[in-house]
């Protein structure tokens, strides 16, 4: 299908389903612009390769792990691992609120936008039930009109009401999977990646962490 057709099949679309449409395809365009950043930036996050830190924390040392883990530039374990070195020295009460601020600062890019995506699947069918009250209004001031001999007329209204019902849910319905897929993602990452921090916090504080 070429870019003409698209176009047209969209007009046509927008046309038979109302101003209503508009927004609805708008609304679903930006909610997925914002789904694919942040997967591509979770994508990122969890590339932590967490068995082979460990792996090489063990065959190496931990300075070997560390320059390992730090060649990535993004990681939920590699945000507490650093705060851990950085507050190495002032010891483990410093290291645990370091870790504590770490953690609540990524748990806030983490979720960044979530909560817009998931507006977005709320609002869809919700704009979908207005064109379709719109396009029953339509079809009763038809009727009124023209009273039932024009069918024509009739299914326009019809068409109408059915057709943002629809795109309101096809917007909605994937949008919902998406955002709960990637929050549960996202809390598996996070749960995984403080438990790695708490096992490292261990190994630097053997005798002061219970």
């Amino acid at each position: 299908m070429n870019e003409v057709s698209i176009f047209e099949a969209v007009v046509d679309l927008v046309t038979r389903g109302g101003l209503v449409m508009i927004p609805i395809f708008l609304i679903g365009w930006f909610a997925w612009i914002l789904l694919v950043e942040r997967y591509c930036y979770f994508g990122l996050a969890r590339g932590q390769a967490l068995n082979k830190f460990w792996i090489v924390y063990k065959n190496e040392g931990e300075e070997k792990a560390i320059a390992f883990l730090r060649k990535r530039r993004y990681g939920f374990f590699l945000q507490l691992m650093n705060a851990i070195l950085k507050y190495r020295e002032m010891g483990p009460n410093a290291v645990r609120n370091g870790m504590e601020a770490a953690r609540h600062e990524m748990a806030l890019e983490f979720s960044k936008s979530l909560k817009i995506i998931s507006v977005c699947a709320s609002i869809a069918p919700m704009l979908g039930l207005l064109g379709t009250v719109t396009g029953m209004v339509h079809t009763f001031e038809t009727i009124q009109q023209f009273g039932f001999g024009n069918p024509v007329l009739l299914a326009d209204g019809i068409s109408e009401a059915l057709l943002t019902t629809q795109a309101g849910l096809l917007v909605a319905f994937p949008l919902m999977l998406a955002h709960n897929y990637l929050t549960s993602a996202i809390g598996r990452v996070e749960n995984n990646g403080w438990s790695a921090a708490l096992r490292f916090e261990t190994l630097i504080f053997p005798r002061e962490i219970v």
